[in-house]
């Protein structure tokens, strides 16, 4: 692994081996000027449970469950996953990973098909924070560890793994914050009305621009993909041209703000975002002013191992808030690939042979 990936992805990886164990600690601010982060936390089992399957020796099969994969981000999560996959044979054998397409009840029909294949552990990325319920029920009662991951569920028949998607949403909002004064305006580039991780994001956002008195003065979801953050931002920025600041749910939605900045010859506005090489690349190539938090595809890994843990009888509790590793202007250049594309997301576990095969400039 290279000396810039391993300085995020080692702290990333410590602390996912402390979610199994439950350790506990302080989220760190985003005005750290260093990507280290506290121990991740989790809930207290109590002493019975509705989240854990019966124990059982492995190797195990595994399946994958996503919404949608048609940005980067989830992209990667299945290169991470097949990748987790061909180097652990002697821990998993996996299933073919299923697509829903952003169609619920496609997600649940999926989820039924690996209950019948017989599957072990079940990987979630959530199409809908509620729907699924039913089926992870019934995965469960039939003796499959369920395990949802970065959208996850309400439901208490599966074990819950991710970041604090409200307190990513506070945290980038109280950088941005910082950067502006009372009485400013910026508007506000959102991820997906009715997903999970984005109304998340949002609320956290919108509470500290509320406490702060920062006026949103224009908005729109933008499915965290470049293009479609591009489009949006140029008509907000057009109808607004006095604004003060962008926020941004995530890094291609900041690549695409800066993109229209650019074409419509804007001085380029303070803007946070998040660790993609992409975004990491113009950040440092533009001068801008930024922050970025990381919540990397590899989260897929911390909940296939929280699953085997599972399996093997360690009760992490409900839910396992992992930390949310940050990046600053002091440690920008230690964690940003200029020798890879736009399309890379930082901490990642691929091996850097894998990288320079898919991901070279």
């Amino acid at each position: 692994m290279s000396t810039k990936r391993s300085i995020l992805a080692a702290t990333l990886a410590v602390a996912a081996s402390l979610a199994m164990v439950g350790c506990s600690a302080a989220t760190p601010s985003p005005s750290s000027t260093s990507t280290s982060e506290a121990p991740a936390t989790s809930t207290t089992a109590p002493a019975a449970n509705t989240w854990m399957a019966p124990p059982k020796a492995g190797p195990y099969k595994v399946a994958l469950s996503d919404s949608f994969t048609s940005n980067t981000w989830r992209a990667q999560v299945t290169m991470e996953f097949n990748n987790y996959c061909q180097t652990n044979t002697d821990k998993v054998t996996c299933l073919t990973p299923a697509d829903a397409n952003s169609d619920t009840a496609t997600q649940i029909s999926q989820i039924t098909a690996f209950i019948q294949q017989g599957a072990d552990i079940i990987l979630i990325d959530a199409n809908d924070g509620s729907a699924l319920n039913d089926v992870i029920q019934q995965a469960t009662e039939a003796g499959i560890q369920v395990v949802d991951f970065d959208n996850t569920t309400t439901s208490t028949y599966a074990i819950h793994v991710g970041e604090d998607q409200t307190e990513v949403g506070k945290q980038g909002a109280t950088w941005l914050v910082s950067q502006l004064k009372p009485g400013d305006k910026i508007i506000s580039l959102d991820g997906i009305t009715g997903n999970p991780t984005s109304d998340q994001r949002q609320q956290g956002a919108d509470a500290v621009f509320a406490a702060n008195n920062i006026t949103i003065v224009g908005r729109g979801d933008t499915k965290w993909d470049k293009a479609t953050a591009q489009s949006l931002a140029t008509t907000l920025l057009t109808a607004n041209p006095d604004i003060q600041g962008i926020y941004s749910q995530g890094g291609d939605s900041s690549l695409g703000a800066i993109a229209a900045q650019k074409q419509l010859g804007m001085k380029l506005l303070p803007i946070p975002g998040e660790g993609s090489n992409g975004f990491l690349k113009a950040w440092q190539s533009n001068n801008l002013t930024s922050w970025a938090f990381a919540s990397p595809p590899q989260l897929v890994i911390n909940a296939l191992e929280t699953g085997i843990a599972a399996r093997q009888g360690t009760d992490p509790g409900n839910t396992v808030n992992l930390p949310i590793p940050t990046i600053t202007q002091d440690t920008l250049a230690q964690n940003v690939h200029p020798d890879l594309n736009d399309n890379l997301w930082l901490p990642t576990m691929l091996p850097d042979s894998f990288l320079q095969q898919n991901f070279a400039n």
